[in-house]
């Protein structure tokens, strides 16, 4: 039994001494920009969790068999592979990833501005995003994408109007609707009231005031298809660039515009189907017992037999199919003088 045990361990040893003959030491440096230094950067021998950290000069030394894949990481920087053949000094190059650190966002007057570079609250969000939620209102397509962006729509219809506040009520009497720039252009989306109206003056006999009804905003003329880019400017910061009417945020919209070089049709389109889940039942049993300032009173004699009734609910809720199809044709010369793009929504 005591050979047995001394000859797997003179096997396990002999077999480890092997290994190890089999390793060799590579070392190597981590730089950017071809020569600079890169500390902190991991270098880990791909499928196992060995490995090791560049020191302050980006010099390493890891051992490693040949045939292995060293994996260099860190953060901000593409992570790059490289094989271990049969060089012992390995260096290393790693590119920056975080491009998003020097993104553009469109400011005052259509300029464009480095992102870090502000010193106010803005925050960007791309059409595409917009167009995916199928909102016929780009508005309500916002909720929950901004911070500090409040949206709330007036009613569940198509076409109703949104409200949207940014960073709260900041006045009791007056609109807190945000001002809308697209393209440079300023454009009211204040939520109109039936209070103004001709017909709503006090003993009128065509008053709006208890109909319910519900005039949408001006953004919902805007097709999310044709939004590029969204810029939200936050509290005073937009009323700097943009006079007392952005007192409550600004909303900065870039559109699509055609590009240098390229030539082409973009097609998209989008359903919605509406469906109630239950009818409301409808009493044709007893008819109306008389007729007062208040409308009808129920429940008076039964119908007579053979009472034609008609079917207004069905008619009333019946299943709606909504949809919508944007063609676009944009493009420009490969010099880039001429843009173009033409567009149509049905």
């Amino acid at each position: 039994m005591k050979k047995r045990v001394l000859a797997v361990l003179l096997g396990t040893a002999l077999i480890a001494s092997s290994a190890m003959a089999q390793q060799q030491t590579v070392t190597g440096k981590v730089t950017r920009d071809g020569s600079v230094p890169l500390s902190g950067a991991s270098i880990v021998i791909k499928g196992t969790t060995l490995g090791t950290q560049s020191n302050t000069n980006g010099d390493y030394t890891i051992r490693v068999s040949p045939g292995q894949t060293l994996q260099y990481r860190l953060i901000g920087y593409v992570p790059q592979e490289r094989p271990v053949g049969t060089n012992s000094v390995i260096n290393v190059t790693l590119e920056k990833s975080a491009t998003n650190l020097d993104a553009m966002v469109v400011t005052a007057l259509g300029q464009q501005t480095v992102q870090r570079s502000l010193g106010v609250s803005q925050q960007t969000v791309i059409g595409a995003d917009l167009a995916q939620t199928g909102r016929e209102n780009f508005v309500n397509g916002l909720q929950g994408r901004v911070a500090g962006v409040e949206v709330t729509s007036s009613s569940g219809v198509p076409g109703a109007s949104a409200s949207i506040t940014i960073r709260g009520v900041s006045s009791i009497s007056s609109s807190n609707q945000p001002l809308m720039i697209v393209d440079g252009l300023p454009i009211d989306n204040k939520t109109m009231s039936t209070g103004v109206l001709a017909s709503d003056a006090p003993g009128s006999l065509t008053a709006f005031s208890n109909r319910g009804v519900d005039f949408t905003n001006r953004a919902a003329d805007i097709n999310p298809e044709d939004i590029e880019t969204l810029v939200v400017l936050k509290g005073p910061e937009a009323a700097a660039l943009y006079g007392i009417d952005a007192a409550n945020g600004a909303i900065v919209i870039t559109t699509k515009r055609g590009r240098a070089g390229s030539n082409g049709f973009d097609y998209s389109n989008d359903f919605r189907i509406d469906n109630m889940r239950a009818n409301p039942e409808l009493q044709n049993v007893f008819s109306p017992s008389g007729l007062s300032t208040a409308g009808f009173t129920y429940f008076g004699p039964q119908y007579p037999a053979g009472t034609q009734f008609y079917d207004n609910i069905d008619g009333f809720f019946r299943q709606s199919v909504n949809q919508r199809h944007n063609l676009n044709f944009s493009g420009g010369s490969s010099d880039g003088r001429i843009t173009y793009r033409l567009g149509t929504a049905f």
